[in-house]
């Protein structure tokens, strides 16, 4: 999103109805074994929209800027934590719109594994993912760094402690706190909301899931190993006929195999080596997504208002986006809205043609330097609009 869109937004009017949003970052899969990224980012997006979705306004509304440090939740609150893995402190700066002295609601943005920052942006690709949804960004001043056991549930109590503080902040109201998880961030976004409600806090108001509604570990990786077996038969010429030779399915399915024999091992390691010691991998995140019941906790702990949105060229999460069939796995929810993008990717950008994993890098790279989705955008508007006015 170019720095004018960033203007169209921050000019939008919302039925003179303004909200925060508190943006938390995870700490990266591949890295979690070395450093405790936090929730990240303080992202305040207090847009004010327009009916017609034009966004014709230039005016950027004026920000008061707050610095705020909190702290990650309770380990009491959150299953599989210990006490020192719970009391890291978060700082940064919160910007609440100067134009209302109300309480308003608050939006906190619950991002995706891999080694991201606090943008969303890898070291080789910018996506600019979290912070394309704020008109102002709070860094933490500084990753904290985790032990080696820090796995799904460090970043549960991230969350949770996020919510806990915007709940007793003066300016935001906590009976309007949403989630908005993309990736791993709408997979585990169920655990937030039990973690939430057993900590005693206000349940959550409204659930957005971005990209990995009624997913779950096991069935990405499933998806992207189907992915990369029929982009290999499809290939032609030399190349095609050497790829066949060597990736196929029998050895995808045992470096999967394998890789799991080493994370669930007696030993119960926090991190295992792959690739002759060239590659590390969290295990303990592992283990944790695979007895994570994803199905079961959105059945079980979405009862409020729920939006769900994933693509048609997303090649790295399933989609269960059908309105009937969402409705299905969350029998409990206030609310459902549930949408297919044709054209959407996993990077939350549109793109022509045939998605590729074999390409998947410099497609990403390209559409980091695109804005979000137009069409994800306006439906994230209109749900806010209406459910956090309801």
């Amino acid at each position: 999103m170019t720095a004018e869109d960033d203007e169209k937004i921050e000019g939008q009017t919302m039925h003179a109805h303004d909200h925060a949003s508190l943006t938390t970052s995870p700490r990266p899969a591949s890295t979690r074994h070395r450093h405790r990224h936090r929730p990240g980012d303080l992202n305040t997006w207090t847009w004010r929209r327009k009916q017609n979705l034009s966004y014709p306004s230039t005016h950027t509304p004026k920000k008061m800027k707050e610095e705020v440090s909190f702290s990650s939740s309770n380990a009491s609150a959150v299953e599989g934590q210990t006490e020192d893995q719970t009391l890291a402190r978060l700082s940064g700066d919160l910007y609440l719109p100067s134009s209302t002295t109300r309480q308003v609601p608050v939006i906190i943005v619950v991002a995706g594994s891999g080694p991201i920052d606090r943008d969303g942006n890898a070291k080789s690709m910018s996506f600019n993912t979290s912070n394309r949804f704020a008109e102002h960004v709070m860094r933490f001043l500084e990753p904290n760094v985790a032990p080696d056991s820090a796995g799904v549930y460090e970043l549960v109590a991230d969350v949770v402690g996020a919510v806990q503080f915007v709940s007793s902040h003066s300016r935001i109201d906590r009976k309007r706190v949403v989630i908005l998880g993309h990736s791993e961030g709408a997979i585990i976004l169920p655990e937030i909301c039990k973690a939430v409600a057993e900590s005693g806090l206000d349940p959550i108001f409204g659930a957005i899931f971005l990209a990995g509604f009624g997913e779950d570990l096991s069935g990405a990786m499933k998806l992207q190993r189907e992915n990369i077996l029929r982009e290999v038969k499809e290939k032609t010429g030399l190349t095609g006929f050497l790829m066949r030779r060597f990736v196929t399915k029998d050895r995808l399915e045992k470096q999967y195999k394998d890789m799991m024999a080493k994370v669930n091992s007696d030993d119960r390691p926090d991190v295992i080596s792959m690739y002759l010691g060239l590659v590390k991998q969290p295990a303990r995140w592992f283990r944790d997504h695979q007895e994570y019941e994803a199905r079961m906790s959105l059945a079980n702990n979405i009862r409020c208002h729920v939006l769900a949105v994933t693509g048609k060229k997303d090649v790295q999460v399933r989609s269960f986006c059908q309105q009937e069939v969402a409705a299905t796995l969350i029998p409990s929810a206030k609310s459902i809205e549930a949408h297919e993008l044709e054209n959407l990717t996993h990077v939350l950008r549109s793109m022509e043609g045939e998605p590729k994993i074999f390409s998947i890098k410099k497609d990403y790279v390209k559409m980091g330097k695109s804005p979000l989705d137009k069409d994800l955008l306006k439906i994230i508007d209109d749900w806010c609009d209406r459910v956090l006015q309801s």
